[in-house]
């Protein structure tokens, strides 16, 4: 290509490493019109004619935040990626899920031969999209015969993007980057030369006005050869010439596909208000503008189309979004395609709607998109649709609870409260049906969604208190539902002595019948909750089965995987380590064949702490390497310091101290670590003083007592950790009066604990889902066990 043969040489050594097996991304950066989309189209048709398989992406920024939307195209020729996405998880389960199914038909297509893989205008793409090439392409890239080019824009920034580049960096899956820098003047000559009729003039004179960019020189050239084109208007000034050749009807198809803002499929073309559509495609066509290719009739460059857009008046614009709406709206109709090409639509009729000047149908299609986004777990793709939403229709109170729902998933309680207060102060207080149900709601995702027992408990309390004051808008399900959750947050921060009440109130609402898989899985978990609360931990083995039974019955894996995980735990607090090994064996086999990738690694690292408690070492180191397998393959930097955690915990239990030190110290320098800090840190300053390093001890000492504590951190215990590392701290440093004054206030305080069972902070570990719980339960007789064995160790030093 002029003036681009480096970055021609540079794209072609990556394609060579991708042939022999050593893939990678490479990202290729410039302002619009530098000639990007050019560079890996000719390397495109070089491949395409020796038989490779290319596939290219596009971001769809017209429809704006349609999930996957980048990827929508590549994954249509190997399979849909949503097609077996019904089954019903969580959020944050289900989006691994895709990202895992996903990679994998792109590893598979791998396999089959070398796949140049093209991602235009990655800039533009949604995050879902970008999640899926931060997470695709560090698989791809070094394992894979697959060579992944980006394209983007330089200007402006994109913070996600350039995270997720960095990342991609970090791990070594960049194999080059290139930016195309503006050509010189003399090769902006030869490209205006190359247009039939223009002189040496001309063309110096547009290489002037170009600025180094070869779409406005090749723009220029065609209008200036045919004499009626501006060239100080610059593109728009072409563009504006070539549209003016052309009959009405031409200019109308090219109206068309501007305000589309994608390429547009003859069938497409053939339903809207053209008297000819084919003559005038056909027409519009050899006006330069557009080119046809196997996605329809579109823009050759996306700063043409967006020039042609900018030159429409306001009521043609209007009208050309009103007549999209109307010929879309009725193929939708009779086409029903995967859940993201439904998304598509939805956004892409929302945006014709709401530029046609129909705020309210406008609505009602963002929020249809908010939905199918919601289908896919693309949060923050339905978050986006949702704004949009209500941005046109800022009083429906139904889209303002959905907004909560889907902020309480991202974990964003300040703007999900906001939401819901604003949805409340719409609904008239008379009006209670509406009320019951967004209370019902939240007290769920005050569960599930940010895990906050306290103000579900208030959710589920005002619903009873809803149904109490108007019996017409109660019925038996929704007050046993409501009843269930109540018991359950009753269980885990009220009072457990009231939860076989509220059960059997349960039982009576339903008329004794059997309960839905789902309420029984309710129960079940209220119930076994109790009894751990109570201190009854064999006993909430069965209740705790059941709902994992019942779950599993439901559809609901995830679901099940807490309630065993839960019984494990509570298995471990009774000292059965071998019940908890079984108990986690089962977590295994659920969650494995359910993609369930974060509660996999967790499954994993609850397995390491089993093993090495019970003495089985060599099985834990397995259970270790799994876990970081599947860690790895996810990218997530909490799982990853997770199993740096686990190996820390590992080598303690083996009696290796450099090692444990040195891992627990890697899992405590990610900020994203999903353990317990405050007692990490302790562990790891114990490590050190043991290892005579007692400044870094001190050191850790200090950063602990910084670190935020939880119930599920045994805050009780943490002072007697405390006390028995600065013990070990002075000892080191020769101070044997403190060291015993510090050793004995470990012991008491011990001995105080040895017989004495936490269900609250036992629970409030349990209820902690951002973290695996059996790595923080403590053991107070074998704490009292260690801190003794440190006493007489200094009693022995004393007599010599």
């Amino acid at each position: 290509m002029l003036g681009r043969e480096a970055e021609v040489a540079a794209l072609d050594r990556a394609w060579q490493q991708a042939e022999q097996g050593r893939g990678s991304v490479f990202a290729l950066a410039g302002d619009g019109g530098m000639g990007k989309t050019l560079l890996v189209t000719e390397l495109r048709r070089r491949l395409d004619a020796s038989g490779v398989r290319t596939l290219t992406g596009y971001a769809d920024a017209p429809a704006g935040g349609v999930p996957y939307a980048l990827w929508a195209d590549v994954l249509a020729d190997l399979a849909d990626p949503a097609a077996d996405g019904e089954h019903r998880v969580d959020p944050d389960a289900e989006r691994l899920r895709q990202l895992e199914r996903c990679t994998q038909l792109l590893l598979r297509a791998t396999r089959e031969g070398p796949l140049l893989l093209v991602l235009e205008d990655v800039h533009r793409a949604d995050p879902s999209s970008l999640d899926l090439l931060a997470y695709a392409g560090r698989r791809l890239a070094g394992q894979s015969s697959c060579l992944v080019v980006l394209t983007r824009r330089r200007l402006p920034g994109h913070r996600r993007l350039d995270a997720v580049l960095a990342a991609l960096r970090a791990s070594g899956s960049i194999g080059g980057e290139v930016e195309l820098a503006p050509l010189p003047d003399r090769v902006l000559r030869q490209l205006a030369l190359s247009q039939p009729g223009l002189t040496e003039a001309q063309a110096a004179r547009i290489a002037r006005i170009a600025d180094g960019n070869p779409l406005l020189t090749v723009e220029a050239a065609r209008a200036a050869a045919l004499r009626d084109a501006d060239l100080a208007a610059g593109l728009r000034g072409a563009v504006h010439a070539a549209l003016g050749r052309l009959s009405p009807e031409a200019r109308q198809a090219v109206t068309f596909v501007a305000a589309a803002g994608r390429a547009l499929s003859m069938p497409e073309l053939r339903s809207l208000p053209l008297a000819d559509a084919d003559a005038a495609a056909t027409e519009a066509l050899s006006s330069g503008l557009l080119q046809a290719d196997a996605s329809g009739v579109g823009f050759r460059h996306a700063l043409l189309r967006d020039a042609c857009y900018a030159d429409l008046p306001g009521p043609p614009r209007a009208a050309a979004h009103a007549a999209l709406a109307t010929a879309l709206a009725a193929r939708s109709e009779t086409s029903a395609g995967p859940r993201s090409g439904r998304t598509r639509t939805a956004a892409e009729l929302g945006r014709h709607l709401r530029l046609a000047g129909e705020p309210t149908a406008a609505a009602a299609r963002y929020a249809e998109a908010a939905r199918a986004a919601r289908a896919v777990c693309a949060l923050r793709e339905a978050a986006g649709f949702l704004r949009e939403s209500l941005a046109l229709v800022p009083d429906a109170p139904d889209l303002l609870v959905e907004l909560a729902e889907v902020e309480a998933w991202q974990g964003r309680l300040p703007e999900s409260d906001q939401a819901f207060e604003r949805a409340l102060e719409l609904i008239a207080p008379e009006n209670s049906a509406p009320q019951v149900r967004a209370w019902l709601r939240r007290g769920y995702w005050m569960r599930g969604g940010l895990c906050h027992p306290r103000e579900s408990q208030r959710s589920f309390t005002l619903v009873l208190d809803l149904l109490d004051r108007a019996p017409e808008a109660a019925d038996a399900d929704t007050r046993a539902q409501a009843l269930a959750g109540l018991a359950w947050a009753q269980a885990v921060a009220g009072d457990p002595a009231e939860v076989e009440r509220i059960l059997r109130e349960v039982s009576e609402v339903t008329g004794h019948r059997t309960p839905s898989d789902l309420l029984a899985h309710d129960i079940a978990l209220a119930r076994g909750h109790a009894l751990i609360r109570a201190g009854q931990l064999s006993e909430s083995y069965g209740p705790l089965i059941a709902g994992a039974a019942a779950a599993g019955r439901a559809g609901r894996p995830e679901l099940g995987y807490s309630s065993l995980m839960n019984a494990a735990s509570a298995a471990a607090c009774a000292g059965d380590w071998e019940r908890a090994l079984d108990f986690t064996d089962r977590c295994l086999a659920l969650v494995v064949p359910n993609g369930l990738l974060r509660d996999t690694v967790y499954t994993h690292s609850a397995r390491v702490a089993v093993l090495c408690r019970l003495g089985r070492p060599v099985e834990a180191r397995a259970a270790c390497a799994a876990g970081e397998e599947v860690a790895a393959r996810t990218g997530l930097p909490d799982l990853i310091a997770l199993g740096h955690h686990d190996r820390g915990q590992l080598a303690l239990a083996v009696g290796d101290p450099a090692t444990a030190a040195t891992e627990l110290a890697e899992a405590l320098a990610r900020q994203e670590v999903p353990v317990s800090r405050p007692r990490t840190r302790l562990l790891l300053a114990e490590t050190l003083a043991r290892a005579g390093r007692w400044e870094h001890a001190r050191a850790q000492l200090r950063e602990a007592a910084l670190e935020p504590v939880s119930a599920g951190d045994f805050p009780a215990t943490l002072v007697a950790r405390m006390s028995h590392v600065q013990g070990l701290i002075a000892l080191a440093e020769g101070d044997r009066r403190t060291a015993a004054a510090r050793l004995e206030e470990s012991a008491a305080a011990w001995r105080r604990s040895v017989g004495h069972f936490d269900g609250d902070a036992v629970s409030g570990s349990l209820i902690d889902l951002g973290r695996p719980p059996i790595s923080a339960l403590v053991e107070p007789a074998r704490e009292l066990s260690a801190v003794l064995a440190d006493l007489a160790t200094l009693d022995d030093r004393r007599k010599r």
